[in-house]
């Protein structure tokens, strides 16, 4: 781990693995990053956004999925949602926001309304 990046909190991890819940094309990989990614920033406004770096643990291999937002959610009785971010097959970014005046904080995995993209059906 480099200077100025830390392990995923227990909350972050839990947040990308009810992200990562369903299965689809490359999940079993994705889900194999979780345990050894890192924060490697954030963002300014204070919100619970962050940058991720997978893991290099064997088992941390690349995802068949292009790049770009993977999953999103919403957060049920909130004005809230999450986007999780995949570039070159590995999690690269976990977006956390909000359409009101104050920063988003992460919400609880079982408030997440996960959209399934149709591309996994």
């Amino acid at each position: 781990m480099s200077s100025g990046e830390r392990h995923l909190s227990v909350e972050e991890q839990a947040v990308i693995l009810a992200l990562l819940a369903r299965d689809f094309p490359g999940a079993d990989e994705l889900r194999a990053q979780v345990p050894s990614a890192v924060v490697s920033g954030g963002c300014a406004c204070g919100c619970a956004t962050v940058n991720l770096r997978a893991g290099t643990e064997p088992r941390a291999l690349a995802s068949p999925v292009q790049d770009g937002v993977l999953i999103s959610a919403d957060v049920r009785g909130h004005s809230n949602g999450v986007l999780l971010f995949v570039e070159e097959g590995h999690l690269s970014y976990l977006e956390v926001y909000s359409f009101e005046d104050e920063p988003a904080t992460l919400p609880r995995p079982e408030d997440l309304i996960v959209d399934t993209p149709a591309s996994w059906e």
